[in-house]
């Protein structure tokens, strides 16, 4: 049975824009902005891409999973932390009793969930790159390996499942109503987890676009930032994905009939 906090549940709350409220919202932008400069900060130094070491290692390679995963964390909030924002703000705006601190487990928890995404990211990425490497013959088939991700990142735009997943992240109020425990910091936490899976939810097909197509190039980057964004917080955001989601279709099919272009959406082969 969930637990809810009768004196400030979102539903009976006013949001109060006070001065905790502004911090918070103030902190947003700082992180954002932060994440952004270092996303560019590695694109200048790395010829357009986030030129992480995704090369296959002879056994776990410790080191290089953790580089991955700390640099697609900034990667994820420079792009994801806008579209969340309106339920960070929402959450410590519903009552001026709320301690604007207990924003900080609700941010942590909802990027946890995206370093755990890209934790698998990696392993999926290095499995595919031991594979390949094992036999020359699936290296010569990447470009079609490249047109089905973008098949299936664009067919996936259209399921129910994205519809449900996007409705939950275009909701904040709705969402706090249906998943409000308190205003505890380990309420906080858990708030964070159950948005961040719904976003992860929304978004993967994407994110895979931004790797396995896009190289983690700086313009893939900007693109889906982009997207995820008139996704989740402009009012034609569930017309917008199936508008992505067709050019990404159409996009599959031009890499199929034409190979090379797989490398030009790759920036040439730089970054990943």
């Amino acid at each position: 049975m969930r637990r809810t906090d009768t004196a400030v549940t979102p539903a009976k709350a006013r949001v109060h824009a006070d001065g905790g409220t502004l911090l918070v919202g103030a902190a947003l932008v700082t992180v954002t902005v932060g994440a952004w400069a270092a996303v560019l900060a590695r694109a200048a130094t790395s010829s357009g891409g986030m030129a992480i070491d995704t090369s296959t290692p002879a056994g776990p390679d410790l080191a290089g999973a953790t580089g991955f995963v700390g640099t697609w964390v900034v990667m994820m909030a420079a792009m994801m932390l806008p579209s969340a924002a309106p339920l960070v703000l929402l959450y410590r705006g519903t009552g001026a009793d709320g301690r604007a601190v207990n924003a900080v487990p609700l941010v942590a928890a909802y990027l946890l969930v995206w370093a755990a995404f890209g934790a698998l990211v990696y392993a999926a990425q290095q499995t595919l790159g031991a594979v390949t490497n094992a036999s020359p013959a699936l290296g010569d088939a990447r470009p079609y390996a490249v047109a089905g991700i973008l098949a299936i990142a664009g067919l996936y735009q259209f399921t129910f499942l994205k519809r449900a997943c996007l409705r939950k992240c275009r909701s904040p109020l709705d969402f706090l109503m249906h998943h409000w425990r308190g205003r505890g910091p380990f309420d906080a936490l858990r708030l964070g987890v159950e948005h961040g899976t719904y976003c992860v939810g929304c978004c993967w097909g994407l994110m895979a676009v931004l790797v396995i197509s896009g190289a983690m190039s700086l313009l893939w980057v900007v693109l889906i930032a982009l997207i995820v964004f008139m996704e989740k917080v402009m009012p034609f955001g569930e017309r917008s994905a199936q508008l992505s989601g067709a050019g990404l279709a159409l996009l599959a099919v031009l890499v199929a009939i034409h190979p090379p272009l797989s490398m030009l959406l790759r920036g040439g082969g730089a970054g990943m």
